[in-house]
Formats: C-alpha cells, sequence, structure tokens
C-alpha cells in the first residue's frame, strides 16, 4: 500500500503587517471595547463589512466589558485578553481612536 501524507499546513508568519484600530461594539446586552487587527491599506469599514458578512466572529484583542448603563460586569467577565464577538449581535460598531501598526 502506499502511504499518503496529510498536506502540510502553513503557518501564518508572525511577522504579518496588520493595522489595530480600538472599537466599541454595542449589542443588546452590554458594550464591548477592543482592538481589532486589520490588513494595512484596508479601512477599518471594510475590514468589519468582509468580518460580518464573511465570518461569523470579529476576532478582539485587549478587551474590556461592561453592562449597557455603563455599570461594571462580574470581574471575572470585565476584561480578557481575547473575545470572538458574534457579528450579528452587533447593533452597532464605533471606531474610537486612530489606527495603528500591530
Amino acid at each position: 500500500m502506499t502511504e499518503q501524507q496529510a498536506p502540510s499546513a502553513q503557518p501564518i508568519p508572525d511577522y504579518m503587517q496588520k493595522r489595530k484600530t480600538r472599537v466599541r461594539i454595542l449589542t443588546d446586552v452590554g458594550v464591548i471595547e477592543g482592538d481589532h487587527a486589520h490588513p494595512p491599506g484596508v479601512r477599518l469599514s471594510d475590514s468589519l463589512r468582509n468580518s460580518a458578512t464573511g465570518e461569523r466572529y470579529l476576532l478582539l484583542t485587549d478587551v474590556e466589558v461592561r453592562a449597557r448603563d455603563g455599570s461594571p460586569l462580574d470581574a471575572s467577565l470585565s476584561s480578557a485578553p481575547f473575545m470572538l464577538v458574534n457579528a450579528s449581535h452587533a447593533t452597532a460598531i464605533v471606531p474610537l481612536g486612530e489606527e495603528e501598526e500591530a
């Protein structure tokens, strides 16, 4: 029998340039703030539109979460190093700062 080998996966290089923009995502139950990374030369709106239509989740890093009224949540839920947000739950996405190189 011939032994078949699975194709090797090509890792994404760590040195790929990314831009990051701090965003605030409003949902029905809370407010999420975090950094959204996107390729340089791609507008934030285009990146989010592609994420919302092509991807089910938006990846955020350095995340803070609070209730809609601004009150803090349980300490274990109020921050995270990263979070995947289901794009269908976002009612609004607001950029908070200038884009910076990640």
